[in-house]
């Protein structure tokens, strides 16, 4: 016959203390040294392992926190989910991550399923669900977001200051010299806001705004659209929403045999691990996802959930590497404009 699992009364008798004081020790609570200790040794002999789904029945709260990411091949992705569980070590808590593919259907089920194993909150990356299906979707467990891409709804929420970065970027180029601007857009919310903000930096600077060309924020978005710009009109520099979408672009432009930066200067967005480890390294807006993580596990534990919670809005880097550059000739206008020139490598 099996020998059965050992209980926080085994070890209470094993380590002759009361179960109250073995308790209060396996849960970080003070006792004496002494007593540590042989609750310590106790456990260790015994074997004991604390049943976390019993004391969740007890004290209501499971230490699990569910987090939903759009996919695990993103590196802000993982980034974020490392920041939040930066949080949860501190808290001796955990994290429980499901994907959901930027699926609505299978974000629901996602939920869902975190719900059904009882976690403490949720944090949703990148959520698309309208705010009615996804009020009954958490059904009243504590939500915050990062970088929501459905309309906001009074929920907790860490978002990028997008424009900030978008003109920091724009800035950046304008002052190296280009004037022909174009832009590589994201489908996604943050992506038209990306958009909008580079538009709003071109009036600002009293310029028209180059080609605008969209795509999903990955490289086979990035070199699709790349085609199609710098197939259009001529352009000294392009801005990218994505780190993903410039490495699309860096590829569509070597087809081409333009030379970055010297035929076209490339910036990016996000300031992804191996952005400095491309040929050339990227220039880009550095978007803290690690930081952004922290934030979200903060406000998803500490804010009231049953209060609006203002958007917290974390500020971007930009981060200037070898991708850009001053137009190789002022009087030429573009890469097409320059075509059997030698270009300045």
């Amino acid at each position: 016959m099996s020998r059965s699992r050992p209980t926080i009364h085994d070890v209470a008798r094993e380590a002759r203390a009361s179960i109250a004081t073995v308790s209060r020790a396996l849960n970080g609570g003070v006792v004496s040294a002494a007593a540590l200790a042989r609750i310590e040794t106790a456990v260790a002999r015994l074997g004991y392992r604390r049943n976390d789904v019993a004391r969740g029945l007890v004290t209501g709260r499971s230490g699990l926190v569910g987090v939903v990411v759009p996919d695990l091949m993103g590196p802000l992705y993982a980034q974020m989910a490392r920041g939040i569980e930066d949080v949860l070590d501190e808290r001796g808590m955990h994290a429980m991550l499901v994907t959901d593919h930027l699926e609505p259907a299978a974000e629901r089920r996602a939920i869902e399923l975190l719900r059904g194993r009882q976690v403490d909150g949720l944090v949703l990356i990148g959520s698309r669900l309208p705010a009615d299906a996804l009020r009954a979707a958490v059904a009243g467990t504590p939500v915050a977001h990062v970088q929501r891409d459905g309309p906001d709804d009074g929920d907790p929420q860490v978002r990028l200051d997008d424009a900030a970065g978008v003109r920091a970027a724009v800035r950046h180029l304008l002052d190296a010299g280009h004037r022909r601007i174009g832009h590589i857009a994201g489908t996604r919310r943050d992506g038209l806001e990306r958009r909008d903000a580079y538009l709003a930096a071109m009036a600002e600077a009293g310029l028209e705004p180059g080609p605008v060309e969209a795509g999903e924020f990955t490289e086979e978005g990035g070199e699709a659209a790349a085609e199609r710009l710098l197939g259009q009109r001529d352009v000294t520099a392009v801005f990218c929403a994505s780190d993903r979408m410039a490495v699309g672009l860096l590829h569509a432009a070597r087809r081409r045999g333009l030379a970055v930066p010297d035929d076209v200067s490339v910036v990016g967005f996000d300031d992804l691990t191996w952005a400095r480890y491309l040929h050339p390294p990227l220039t880009t807006v550095r978007q803290p996802g690690r930081d952004m993580g922290r934030a979200a596990a903060r406000l998803v534990l500490e804010s009231p959930f049953d209060a609006a919670v203002p958007i917290l809005r974390v500020a971007p880097t930009l981060v200037v590497r070898g991708s850009s550059g001053p137009p190789s000739d002022p009087h030429v206008t573009g890469p097409a404009a320059r075509a059997g020139a030698p270009s300045r490598r």
